[in-house]
């Protein structure tokens, strides 16, 4: 913080945010995808700066506030892409301006919802002609095919997973869902399937993986 006198009594608040796991460019020190909200004293709306406008110095008044670094997506990441859901960033910190001061925070902005994907070994489609992996968390339930990222709430208290196939010789077999509650935001969980000889059982793995590493859970499905 400059000391008095050197800002012609302006507060300056120099701001530094990114989401968590993307490292800020000193060319480019806001993420281009995140909006900022800065919150008065008495929770209300006092500035906002959709996303890619944020400058690189922002006049305020003495007194305390709220910075929100967020994507714009806050209400809607549950309905994005088909009902798949997208990621949905969100941090808030606290900042007190004093007359004729310049004060830079800088905010790493995690992920608050968790991605679910699936992973089949290889030959399966040589054996199954269809199949149905269905997750299902709150309210939500949907159909997640290879390749694809759905997202869900922590806050639900995690979310079943089911799956149904059917062999190249028409016949069907269902698992039973099986519940998945520890799950944490910022998370991505890939669930690998494995299946025996007979094709009438399996088992799952969950590969959890974000920015700080991998943990693997084996459950029987």
């Amino acid at each position: 913080m400059e000391g008095p006198g050197t800002l012609g009594g302006e507060c300056i608040l120099e701001l530094e945010v990114a989401r968590a796991g993307k490292p800020s460019v000193a060319s480019r020190a806001v993420d281009a995808d995140l909006a900022v909200t800065i919150l008065d004293a008495k929770g209300e709306e006092y500035l906002y700066y959709p996303a890619g406008a944020i400058p690189k110095k922002i006049v305020l008044e003495p007194g305390l506030f709220t910075v929100c670094a967020h994507t714009e997506n806050q209400t809607t990441w549950h309905t994005a892409n088909g009902g798949k859901g997208e990621p949905c960033y969100f941090a808030s910190q606290q900042v007190e301006m004093e007359h004729d001061s310049r004060t830079r925070i800088s905010m790493s902005v995690p992920m608050t919802n968790y991605a679910v994907g699936v992973a089949l070994p290889e030959l399966f489609n040589n054996l199954f002609v269809k199949y149905q992996f269905t997750l299902k968390s709150g309210s939500r339930e949907v159909v997640v095919r290879e390749g694809e990222k759905i997202y869900f709430d922590p806050s639900n208290g995690g979310f079943f997973y089911a799956l149904g196939v059917t062999n190249t010789d028409g016949v069907s077999h269902a698992h039973s869902p099986i519940w998945f509650f520890d799950v944490q935001g910022g998370k991505h969980y890939l669930l690998r399937y494995h299946y025996d000889s007979e094709a009438t059982s399996g088992s799952v793995d969950i590969e959890i993986t974000d920015d700080m590493g991998t943990d693997d859970t084996y459950i029987d499905l």
